[in-house]
């Protein structure tokens, strides 16, 4: 984006939740290289956490027993039951009246 500025030595940096900070060049600088650093850790943490939770579902999987041959997997929750379909419209509007026309 071109736009004017009043004093190029100075910038606005995003501080999150709508908050922006004026900020000299190199205070910008300094700032960005530890959101940078911050951002950088947290994605390495995620990373190992997903990883930790993929070594688990491995883990898992490899001592379930598979199912007998021949039986189908019984399910572990009961599965919902469907509905009956809602009777026809009295009128057969489509604006949902169940009244006779």
């Amino acid at each position: 984006v071109c736009a004017p500025s009043p004093d190029p030595r100075r910038v606005f940096v995003a501080l999150g939740f709508g908050f922006f900070a004026e900020l000299s060049l190199p205070e910008a600088l300094r700032h960005l290289e530890r959101r940078s650093s911050l951002l950088q850790r947290l994605s390495d943490s995620l990373t190992r956490d997903g990883a930790k939770i993929r070594a688990h579902i491995r883990l898992v999987l490899e001592v379930t027993p598979p199912p007998f041959p021949g039986h189908a997997p019984s399910p572990r929750w009961p599965r919902p039951q469907r509905s009956a379909p809602p009777p026809p419209r009295a009128c057969g509007s489509c604006r949902g009246c169940r009244s006779p026309p």
